[in-house]
């Protein structure tokens, strides 16, 4: 699956790395050059050098074959135009945008993205749902879309306990995108082995949750 990020801040490459590492197609686009460099060589990815807004950059970057575009700069103003332009111009199935300010979103939603995500709502989605249901918690991270973030803590009884990341048959639409081991957050890889008191978060469909839930937690009730 070819997923196209515009925006290479600490959020963006962090999220093409572990991407690329889950064995999706990933490119990016970056203004800055030192970074575009750094991040083609630490992530192993296509990174391409240009203005995001840029229509010819983003056909450049492979805009046309993504089914995802994901606008992560830190200016909504450029957020809104990049997923306006995928989906009037080349006809991204799936937008999401990075919201610096959370009083944008109902902005963004009404011109046609997606999905929007926003470090402020995630921090009150947190507060929200601090109790577990049935040892995974749920934050909505996308308002109003069908992309939710999973936490689980990993048991001795889990079926993963011991197992390496890249050995996990995780839901198809499914993205572990950190776990924390030992009060160490770590960005998990193939290699990456999970433990039991590890603490995992994922990036799933809706429908998905249940088939994560088994996947993590074996057969509950």
């Amino acid at each position: 699956m070819h997923i196209l990020i515009v925006g290479g801040g600490r959020i963006g490459s962090n999220l093409a790395r572990t991407l690329r590492q889950s064995d999706h197609q990933v490119g990016l686009v970056e203004r800055d050059e030192g970074r575009c460099r750094a991040i083609a060589e630490d992530a192993g990815i296509t990174v391409i050098h240009g203005d995001g807004t840029d229509i010819d950059t983003l056909r450049d970057a492979g805009a046309g074959e993504a089914k995802y575009v994901v606008a992560l700069t830190g200016r909504d103003e450029e957020n809104l135009v990049i997923c306006q332009l995928a989906k009037s111009y080349f006809r991204a199935p799936l937008t999401i945008a990075r919201v610096n300010n959370p009083k944008n979103q109902a902005l963004f939603k009404l011109l046609g993205v997606d999905a929007t995500v926003s470090s402020t709502a995630l921090v009150a989605q947190m507060i929200e749902n601090t109790l577990p249901l049935n040892g995974m918690r749920i934050f909505s991270v996308f308002q109003e879309g069908d992309v939710e973030m999973a936490e689980s803590e990993v048991t001795a009884a889990s079926p993963v306990v011991g197992r390496a990341v890249s050995q996990i048959r995780l839901p198809e639409e499914c993205v572990l995108i950190a776990l924390v081991h030992n009060g160490r957050m770590i960005f998990p890889r193939g290699p990456t082995i999970l433990n039991a008191g590890d603490r995992v978060y994922a990036l799933v469909r809706r429908q998905s949750l249940d088939a994560l839930e088994r996947v993590l937690l074996g057969e509950t009730k």
